[in-house]
């Protein structure tokens, strides 16, 4: 006698699909969020160029204190420069079948429509993007190597924090842009972070890619293509010594931002308050709010513990869902944002006033033809010229950067114990 089994009946039995698509991707971007409201000097929208921004430097230097009858001091005059904001192309690229989307249009046939979902999902992945250079040094840099591969695909990086699986990246001398050997348009096969939390290889990665590269410690890993080409970050826009918007602070230190080093030590509240001082001795400005990771809100919540203080009614929560705590800033409360995104070992102070904007030509929008006319949708071009694939292409473009036209305002705790960073979209 034959028995029935699962294995003899798997013709009769059915797949049951139900419910929509489960989304398990952090697509919070709280930088760009706040920042999209932010429009220091009306420079929000604008048409041209570039955005040039005028900043007083210097004082009249003209001053002295005579004698009766005595000789006037040399007249001086005010100071000033020019700081130049580019746009950079933000874009994402979308490629899908004939076919694809031909049979996926209703809910009998797929899930989602697919050429839905790679639209709407393509813009969110365009801000996410964004977010991370929001949080970056201005030139692309995702990581510095800390190992020097020989013709092997696995090295380590001093922080991974930004590199996921399936980035197409390039390994190049971060003062030249030199390549190596296929180390260009590299795809990221695993990255594995395998640091110390608490300490300076907390932030600590090792990346296998797939194909065998040979460099050394003076490499960095970039997004391919975005090496220099990338918007201004809170890591450049705080920092010292450096150049922002054309403007090189090294030669004009008032350009300066403001960085206090933890120097691999737990957060406390008497850091926080000795970067707001530092800022309002410079300024005369207040800080208004610390943007931070997870890991440091925890460890510096967890130095109120006897107090309860970041419990008791002054923990606010802002737009989006977002919570803060509080600490003490020149007399006045400042908050403590911890976002997800934030960079790892690191705590940003914003100012009170209008200091960023988010400069942009236009809202994201699907490349078009100029005169309006026309689909987004392109047919992909064949192997052979004038030949056509039944491939669709589409791609969204966001023409903007982040404008700050008083970085002295701004400041960072850079070096501060922190978790391990999760892997990057994992």
């Amino acid at each position: 006698m034959a028995t029935q089994t699962l294995t003899t009946a798997d013709a009769l039995l059915k797949n049951v699909y139900r419910g929509t698509i489960v989304e398990l991707l952090n697509q919070e971007c709280f930088l760009i969020d706040q920042l999209e409201k932010a429009n220091a000097n009306d420079l929000g929208k604008f048409d041209g160029r570039q955005l040039v921004i005028a900043v007083h430097k210097g004082r009249n230097r003209g001053r002295g204190v005579a004698s009766d009858g005595g000789t006037l001091a040399t007249a001086g005059s005010q100071a000033y420069l020019n700081a130049f904001v580019p746009i950079h192309y933000f874009n994402e690229g979308i490629e899908l079948t004939d076919l694809v989307i031909k049979q996926t249009q209703t809910d009998e046939g797929a899930f989602v429509k697919a050429l839905s979902s790679e639209m709407s999902l393509a813009t969110t992945d365009m801000r996410k993007d964004a977010c991370r250079m929001a949080y970056g040094t201005g030139d692309g840099l995702l990581a510095t190597l800390t190992t020097s591969p020989s013709a092997t695909t696995t090295f380590t990086v001093d922080n991974g924090q930004y590199i996921g699986v399936g980035d197409t990246v390039d390994l190049l001398v971060k003062t030249t842009g030199a390549t190596t050997t296929n180390g260009t348009a590299a795809t990221v096969q695993t990255v594995t972070m395998n640091g110390t939390a608490d300490s300076s290889t907390q932030a600590n990665a090792s990346i296998v890619l797939g194909a065998n590269v040979t460099a050394d410690t003076t490499y960095g890993l970039y997004i391919t293509g975005d090496r220099s080409n990338e918007s201004d970050g809170l890591r450049n826009i705080t920092n010292t010594g450096r150049t922002l918007h054309q403007i090189n602070s090294s030669t004009y230190p008032i350009w300066d931002g403001n960085v206090k080093d933890a120097a691999n030590t737990a957060p406390t509240e008497q850091m926080f308050m000795q970067l707001a001082q530092q800022i309002q001795n410079r300024t005369g400005k207040r800080t208004k709010q610390f943007v931070t990771s997870l890991g440091v809100q925890l460890r510096l919540a967890l130095q109120y513990t006897s107090q309860k203080r970041y419990n008791d009614a002054r923990a606010t929560e802002i737009d989006g869902g977002y919570t803060e705590i509080t600490v003490s800033s020149g007399g006045q409360p400042a908050g403590v944002v911890g976002d997800t995104f934030a960079v790892n070992g690191f705590a940003f102070a914003l100012p009170q006033d209008e200091t960023f904007a988010w400069a942009e030509l236009t809202k994201p929008d699907w490349l078009l033809a100029p005169d309006g006319k026309g689909s987004i949708l392109h047919l992909k071009d064949g192997s052979s010229a004038g030949s056509k694939v039944a491939t669709w292409q589409a791609w969204i473009t966001w023409p903007a950067g982040l404008a700050c036209v008083a970085p002295n305002r701004t400041g960072q705790i850079k070096n501060i114990n922190d978790d391990k960073p999760v892997v990057y979209d994992a």
